[in-house]
This record gives C-alpha cells, sequence and structure tokens, in this order.
C-alpha cells in the first residue's frame, strides 16, 4: 500500500514538474568569448523557455563595457554542449527587439516571444534549418542541450565583448497547483478508505 502510494504522489508531482517553463542562466564576461577579450565587463542572462507553449522570454543584465553596445543576441547551435566555439546567430539581428544599444550597461526585459512565428529569429538561421519549425526546433534543442550562447556585442568588440553559455538554472522545487493538491489528497483518501474496508 506504501508503494503504490509513493508511486501516486510521484507520477502526480512529476507531472506538474513538466508543465512548468524551464529557466536558463548565463553568466556573461569576457573570458567566455572566443577569442577571450579583456572586457572587465559583466553580465547576467535569465532566459525562461516554454517548450510546451512555444514561448522564449528573458531578463539581460550587463555593466561595465569598454564601449557602446551595438548588438545582442542568441548564437546556436554548438557542435557539443559547452563548447567554446563560435556559431551562427540564430535570434533577431542585430539585436533582441528593444534591447538598449548604444549604452555599456543596461537591463533588458523582453516581451514573451512565439517561437513558432518568425519575429525572434535571424532569417538566415531559418534558412539554414531548412524551415520556421525546423528552426523552432533547433533553438529549442539548442537551449535544452547547452548548446547556446547569448553574446552582446560592442563597438570595440564587433565579434563580441561579453557572452555565456545558457545552462539549467537551479530551481526550487516545483509547488503543485491547488487542484493537483486536491486530487493527491482524493487519491490518498480512496486508498486509505481502500485499506480500511480490507481490515
Amino acid at each position: 500500500m506504501k508503494r503504490l502510494l509513493l508511486v501516486v504522489i510521484a507520477v502526480l508531482y512529476a507531472s506538474v514538474a513538466r508543465a512548468s517553463p524551464i529557466v536558463f542562466t548565463a553568466n556573461l564576461s569576457g573570458l567566455n568569448e572566443n577569442p577571450v577579450t579583456p572586457s572587465l565587463g559583466t553580465g547576467l542572462a535569465t532566459v525562461i523557455l516554454d517548450p510546451v507553449a512555444q514561448t522564449l522570454q528573458m531578463i539581460v543584465t550587463f555593466s561595465g563595457l569598454t564601449s557602446n553596445t551595438v548588438a545582442a543576441h542568441i548564437h546556436c547551435c554548438l557542435p557539443a554542449p559547452l563548447s567554446p566555439n563560435n556559431v551562427g546567430v540564430a535570434t533577431t539581428v542585430p539585436a533582441f527587439p528593444g534591447f538598449p544599444l548604444g549604452v555599456t550597461a543596461g537591463t533588458y526585459s523582453s516581451p514573451v516571444f512565439d517561437l513558432t512565428q518568425p519575429l525572434i529569429y535571424n532569417p538566415a538561421f531559418i534558412t539554414l534549418q531548412g524551415s520556421l519549425p525546423q528552426a523552432e526546433a533547433a533553438l529549442i534543442a539548442g537551449i535544452m542541450n547547452s548548446e547556446t550562447y547569448l553574446n552582446i556585442h560592442t563597438v570595440m568588440f564587433g565579434g563580441g565583448e561579453i557572452r555565456g553559455i545558457l545552462t539549467p538554472a537551479a530551481a526550487p522545487a516545483p509547488v503543485p497547483e491547488p487542484a493537483t493538491l486536491s486530487l493527491l489528497g482524493l487519491g490518498i483518501g480512496g486508498l486509505i478508505a481502500a485499506r480500511r474496508r480490507r481490515t
């Protein structure tokens, strides 16, 4: 009986966890560039990917750049997870819509991008992948497999001044929704009632 109860709890808990968006982060620095830059600039990118809803949202903060920003985007897809290589630009060029350009420090909070629409993509990335659905699948897989990096380009470092590979964030345990907790309570109550009837 205890085993059955644990299985029910695990299944319900796992279904709640899968329904949640996934958070990825990247620590942006010149040391992550290829080639490395001497920039003392730093930044943090948080990307929220929902592969079920097919959406992407991000918050990027940066400061201490050597010169003004001219571009910012996600590059995809590295040949292996956490690879130091350079790859093509997957998202909008030169920068995400509304990203602060012409500054050495700033914060960017994006709208929720619909990954089924072309607005978020570099047209060359769509062409390279063969179609919009294939570009979406490649970007999602690249983010989930740590094969993408967010890069901020500046006047002094046109190839990129600071960047970081997107990796899964250490997330707290998901909080079940009230309806899930109610179902769990009913299931546990039913198991207890069935056990009492047997004895």
